[in-house]
């Protein structure tokens, strides 16, 4: 419990700070999570460090270098089952198969260990003629070894010792008293001083940990907003009981995911309205939702269904409805009404503090005392922390914990004129692409809406753009870029978004146009800003710290 009260700045960096989804060991993903959570803000820990110029190996590569003040640790992890026999080692792979080789665990991290130290000397301004002090540990997290005379025991952590990994703290502890006293290296710096240790993490980077195009950063976060939204489908399960349930939660908390999934479910029970103020959502929730029971209409066009009533009535992206005209609407269309009817609102209460024109106070709370549950979204699983820090600072939204990971920076481009946001937008363009981001994960978004007169006309491109609602719901597979209005991208989402048409006019009092605007983004956003939107951002950051500094 203690280690969860820590803040987050003094726990042990690791590069890169998400884990990738390529790898598949079960071991490797368990000594990474007990990394992250060392009390530790000297050290830095690398995964996967590769070798380019093994001695003997045509390809080597170290799990896990942990630079720690006391010495450079060499972690080599091997899941799994590991047996040793007639002079053989013999290694049990996530696919059933086994790897036998003659070279031994403590072998290859002894290798491993003494080819990086070489890199180290030749490219380390301070370490050359020198060195640190290096060590090794060989981590068996699903078996334990019998002693052997190949390695001594601050070498190696077996599983009844790295117990799930809360024994990996100590065993660091104990490889930093153990391998100085080694005297490998009598003229080796000791201690290695924060500055050096820097040094020693600039040459790593560069030869060794290469970073990793976008596209690639773009599939491991996919695989944390997979097993973040599977994880929202738990408030289902505890939940779904209650006849009458209101959701609240910010942009990015999977309100739209959970709506859907409900209308889904309830779909075995009897017949299910699915409504939303926008007409896109509407229309993408529709290709989803293929069950002849549930009938998927924006508001505006709930006349088609006057006069039938529904077992279920789910309504999305609440708070733009949240009157008692709408209500009223809505509560004809649902058996039993709103007072005795089965029902589950969704709202985001950031809109309506943005943007409180339609908001009515009143017709909230006469809902809330309708005998509904009311639950809270907190986790955000769609934006990265990038992209929910400047939300947050231009906004004071709040967005949930963002729990999708570590992304790119939220760039801003300053441009002169519409002509020169094209070019721009063109070049950035050029860059996605370069990096290996698929054209359909690419949204242009206009912050004017008007097609006819948006700078995206004037792009190179702009014949292999879309609009993104003329996409929807046509089974279209054309791998193209796509353009939208804020208006119909709200409640939607994209990898990578570009904020185009952003002038001075379009942000005065327009905070809910950038909240919806910059929350689309899941992994990336770029933001062109014409002359006088980036003193207008300024003063609405410095506006949202001032309510801030208010409300505390």
């Amino acid at each position: 419990m203690t280690l969860l009260l820590r803040t987050r700045g003094e726990l042990m960096r690791i590069v890169p700070s998400e884990i990738s989804s390529k790898t598949r060991s079960v071991a490797e993903r368990s000594v990474f999570a007990a990394l992250k959570a060392i009390p530790d803000k000297e050290s830095v820990a690398l995964h996967s460090v590769h070798l380019p110029a093994h001695r003997y190996k045509r390809v080597g590569e170290i799990d896990f270098v942990v630079i720690t003040p006391q010495l450079i640790l060499f972690i080599e992890v091997k899941g799994g089952g590991v047996a040793f026999r007639d002079g053989k080692w013999h290694y049990g792979r996530v696919d059933g198969q086994v790897d036998t080789r003659t070279e031994g665990p403590f072998e290859q991290a002894s290798s491993g260990m003494h080819e990086l130290e070489r890199e180290f000397q030749a490219a380390v301004d301070g370490l050359r003629g020198r060195g640190t002090v290096g060590g090794y540990l060989v981590i068996t997290p699903n078996v334990d070894l019998p002693p052997m005379t190949t390695y001594e025991p601050e070498q190696y952590l077996g599983q009844t010792a790295y117990a799930g990994g809360k024994g990996l703290e100590a065993a660091i502890r104990r490889a930093g008293r153990y391998w100085p006293s080694k005297g490998r290296n009598r003229s080796a710096i000791s201690p290695i001083s924060a500055e050096l240790r820097g040094n020693i993490l600039k040459a790593v980077r560069p030869d060794f940990d290469l970073v990793p195009n976008l596209q690639s950063r773009i599939t491991d976060l996919e695989a944390i907003f997979e097993r973040l939204t599977a994880e929202q489908l738990e408030r289902i399960d505890e939940l779904e009981e209650n006849p009458r349930l209101i959701w609240t939660g910010g942009a990015g908390t999977g309100k739209t995911f959970l709506a859907a999934e409900a209308a889904r479910r309830k779909s075995a029970h009897g017949t299910v309205l699915f409504t939303c103020a926008s007409r896109t959502l509407a229309a993408h929730v529709s290709s989803i939702l293929s069950e002849d029971s549930i009938v998927v209409l924006p508001f505006d066009r709930l006349d088609e269904i006057r006069g039938r009533s529904f077992n279920h009535l789910i309504v999305d992206e609440a708070q733009d409805l949240m009157s008692f005209e709408h209500l009223a609407q809505l509560e004809e269309l649902v058996e039993g009404g709103l007072d005795g009817g089965r029902w589950i609102f969704m709202l985001d209460r950031n809109n309506q503090v943005l943007s409180p024109e339609g908001y009515d106070p009143e017709a909230w709370m006469y809902l809330r005392e309708l005998g509904a549950m009311t639950a809270s979204l907190r986790r955000n699983c769609r934006n990265t922390k990038q992209i929910v820090k400047q939300v947050q600072r231009y906004t004071g939204a709040d967005l949930g914990v963002a729990m999708a990971g570590q992304g790119e920076q939220v760039t801003f481009a300053k441009v002169a004129s519409r002509e020169d946001e094209a070019a721009a937008l063109d070049a950035h363009l050029d860059r996605l692409l370069d990096d290996g981001v698929a054209p359909r994960d690419i949204t242009v978004v206009s912050s004017s809406g008007d097609w006819e007169n948006t700078s995206a006309r004037l792009s190179r491109r702009f014949s292999r753009i879309e609009r993104y609602a003329d996409t929807i719901g046509t089974g279209s597979s054309k791998n193209r870029i796509t353009w939208s209005s804020v208006v119909d991208f709200k409640g939607l989402e994209n990898q990578v978004v570009c904020l185009i048409d952003l002038d001075v006019e379009a942000l005065e009092g327009r905070l809910d146009a950038i909240y919806v605007a910059w929350t689309r983004a899941r992994a990336h956003l770029w933001i062109a800003t014409l002359p006088g939107v980036n003193r207008v951002l300024r003063d609405m950051g410095a506006a949202a710290l001032e309510r801030e500094g208010e409300a505390g």
